[in-house]
């Protein structure tokens, strides 16, 4: 969805739609192979967590070394359709996408540091980059608003589910913010980057070079008042973990529905 947003905000997109099948299937490759591979480094660790222990049944130290070849087939795969069917400077971005996923994230900043998800969160801006890029591997101010608007919506989005899940983290010693601050702590930091977050989606009001589209504009304050209502409803509910878990859910619609409007950005 974000490689779809970031492609569409080229003007002359449309002309050339073809191009969203060898990016998608590129993309998704290398996605699917970033995850597979954070899986098998993880193994350790998510048999520790409730959320994560079946995993155990799927990757385990019985099967990982083949499963590990079959998610570098999946990159490599991925960089070959990129190189053939659309360019270096995109598919460059695609693998810098799986990079960051797994090297920044999963291996560097994860186990080490609360600003593992902050810092790592730029593997779900680099598909915004990758798509600008497909057509004519140039980089407009839209994409990178893109990619800004998922950087910073990640925290908020992840945090809210480390924080349903904060004993998980705790039992497998990973340093996610909520299980390392606490959870009123977590709150108040959710709550921050929400209203920078909030702040950076409404930029197109202000800077006119950004170009989003009508239905963008009008969807973005409704979905923005909405999700500082998610985000604050814990603080008057006793941090209750069942609003983190509603938080959580409405973040995902928050940005699934900025994008679906990003589409229409020369349309409309």
């Amino acid at each position: 969805m974000v490689a779809v947003a970031g492609f569409l905000s080229v003007k002359s997109s449309f002309n050339h739609l073809i191009i969203l099948a060898p990016l998608l299937i590129a993309g998704t490759l290398a996605s699917m192979s970033a995850s597979i591979f954070n899986n098998v480094y993880d193994m350790d660790i998510d048999k520790k967590m409730k959320r994560t222990s079946s995993r155990e049944s799927i990757i385990n130290t019985n099967n990982y070394r083949g499963i590990a070849v079959i998610s570098g087939m999946m990159l490599l795969a991925a960089i070959i359709i990129g190189v053939v069917f659309i360019n270096v400077i995109s598919t460059v971005f695609i693998a810098a996408g799986f990079a960051s996923y797994v090297f920044l994230y999963t291996i560097l900043l994860k186990r080490r540091t609360s600003w593992n998800i902050v810092i790592g969160g730029i593997a779900g801006s680099f598909p915004a980059l990758a798509g600008s890029t497909a057509l004519f591997g140039n980089i407009n101010l839209t994409s990178i608003f893109i990619a800004s608007l998922v950087f910073m919506w990640t925290p908020t989005h992840f945090w809210s589910l480390a924080t349903n899940n904060a004993d998980d983290y705790t039992a497998a010693e990973i340093p996610m913010l909520p299980s390392k601050v606490g959870i009123k702590r977590g709150a108040f930091w959710i709550l921050v980057n929400t209203v920078i977050l909030v702040s950076l989606s409404l930029l197109p009001f202000f800077l006119r070079e950004i170009k989003v589209g009508l239905p963008y504009y009008a969807l973005a304050i409704v979905l923005d008042a909405y999700l500082i209502y998610s985000v604050l409803r814990p603080f008057t509910h006793n941090y209750s973990k069942a609003y983190f878990k509603k938080a959580f859910h409405f973040s995902n619609m928050y940005l699934l529905i900025l994008l679906i409007a990003l589409f229409f950005v020369n349309v409309v």
